[in-house]
């Protein structure tokens, strides 16, 4: 999808992926850091008046690097807290999150207009995965969450992107080297190292082939920069 489609799509308020489709309805209107949320205890979405900033050190720390404010790509956008403040910064916001009840959450919670929310897993190839009810991990198992690389989706002018798909990361980047090559956008990806070094070490190698350098981190968060 190029980035007229992506326009297009975000206008008219409903996608239709594949045999999904998507129509964003809302109930209360959640402002500044009030979100319908789904974790923990939670069985169903839950609206809560303050539910943080959305790891903001992260996201500042990040968006300093970026030169130009074109398209966002928000990789595991869960329930929307990047998505919102990263929609007031660029054209265009395209999110992608497979877990069908975090995206409820993600409809009552994003109302801006440049934003395009899709319903799948980012891998190395189309596939079905596995996910759990409330979890953010997704299993390469045959199960109902889609799953088809980044570059499929031919997407262009791309200048940032976040990832925070909870070790997913080797199929994910894989799946996206075409896209990283293409557009050089600034990418800032969670990285729990004291879970998942093996992945991380993984995930630098792939980048650096690339051409990406590591610039810094903060908190459980990278931001890599093309050299």
């Amino acid at each position: 999808m190029r980035n007229a489609d992506v326009n297009n799509t975000v206008n008219n308020r409903v996608q239709n992926a594949g045999t999904v489709q998507i129509v964003i309805v809302r109930s209360v209107v959640p402002t500044e850091n009030s979100f319908w949320v789904l974790y923990g205890q939670h069985t169903k979405p839950t609206y809560l008046e303050d539910a943080g900033h959305g790891q903001q050190a992260q996201r500042d720390a990040a968006l300093e690097q970026v030169k130009q404010w074109r398209v966002c790509l928000d990789i595991g956008s869960n329930i929307g807290q990047w998505t919102r403040p990263l929609a007031k910064r660029f054209e265009s916001i395209v999110c992608f999150e497979p877990n069908p009840n975090f995206r409820e959450c993600f409809k009552k919670n994003i109302q801006e207009k440049n934003v395009l929310l899709w319903p799948y897993g980012l891998s190395d190839r189309e596939h079905k995965a596995k996910q759990d009810f409330n979890s953010t991990v997704l299993h390469d198992d045959d199960g109902d969450i889609d799953c088809r690389t980044l570059d499929s989706f031919g997407l262009t002018n791309v200048d940032f992107v976040k990832i925070d798909v909870d070790g997913f990361e080797i199929p994910l980047l894989t799946g996206a080297k075409e896209t990283l090559a293409k557009n050089n956008p600034v990418i800032n990806i969670e990285m729990k190292k004291d879970k998942r070094n093996n992945i991380a070490q993984q995930c630098a190698s792939i980048l650096k082939d690339l051409g990406y350098k590591f610039f810094k981190r903060t908190k459980s968060d990278e931001v890599w920069l093309k050299s």
